[in-house]
């Protein structure tokens, strides 16, 4: 079964969806002036689980010491699996890191000898593939960019192409500058990545602990709120855990 044929998506053999122009538009919107990191790793997780139909997705980069780090998922399963790669250091992620090119698992079930843990655990929460696309910064792999499907899947070329494209589109919104400073610029990124995830995380516990809903709802709030009401979701998130922002205005 190919992946457009498993999620309903209707494409022309090579073409981008109509969906893709507005997409890219978005992201590079992201371009202008100073853009907010965390909404700019938001946008690019959204694009994996929307226009390319992952289940998944999440966003490493390397730390100032060169090790991968999470700094971006779209659920709480998946960070569970990002942060397995990183602590197990293995994984199609850390692999595409390591490489600087993209490392695919159309069928998990086959990479059982490459990754046992990582793949006995992702298959465990539901997924059967897996895509790692390289974040590249000066021909160097600076990051990945995580897909993971629930049934086996291979990449039509437009999605691979599309994949990467974002991908680079995600370095130069994080880094915006030239010359020396700009592997400076990209750990300062990750490092401000870095501490925006543990605080939306303690966000979206004050929101489930509060609501008493489950953990991946809760965070569809936190980010849906943000979005609606064009406010950066590092704001948001320190409004809640400051009590400053009342977890039920989040449906507002």
């Amino acid at each position: 079964m190919t992946h457009h044929e498993s999620t309903g998506r209707r494409t022309t053999a090579g073409l981008l969806p109509a969906e893709a122009p507005a997409a890219l538009a978005a992201i590079t919107s992201r371009l202008v002036g100073n853009p907010d990191n965390a909404a700019v790793l938001r946008l690019i997780t959204e694009v994996g689980t929307g226009l390319l139909g992952a289940r998944g997705t999440g966003v490493l980069l390397k730390d100032p010491r060169g090790e991968p780090a999470v700094v971006a998922t779209s659920d709480e399963t998946t960070q569970f699996l990002e942060l397995l790669q990183t602590d197990l250091r293995q994984g199609p992620c850390v692999d595409c890191i390591t490489t600087a090119a993209v490392v695919a698992a159309p069928d998990l079930t086959r990479k059982l000898d490459r990754w046992p843990d990582f793949a006995a655990a992702a298959l465990d929460a539901g997924y059967q593939a897996v895509v790692a696309v390289p974040l590249r910064l000066d021909g160097e792999a600076v990051g990945g960019f995580n897909l993971l499907f629930a049934a086996p899947t291979e990449l039509e070329p437009w999605q691979s192409a599309l994949a990467q494209v974002v991908s680079d589109l995600a370095v130069l919104a994080l880094v915006q500058e030239t010359g020396p400073r700009r592997s400076d610029r990209l750990f300062e990124a990750t490092l401000t990545s870095l501490n925006d995830r543990v605080q939306h995380s303690q966000a979206v516990g004050v929101v489930a602990g509060t609501l008493g809903t489950d953990p991946d709802t809760a965070r569809a709030l936190v980010n849906g709120y943000a979005t609606r009401h064009d406010r950066p979701l590092r704001e948001v998130t320190r409004a809640l855990i400051d009590h400053t922002l009342d977890p039920a205005a989040l449906a507002t």
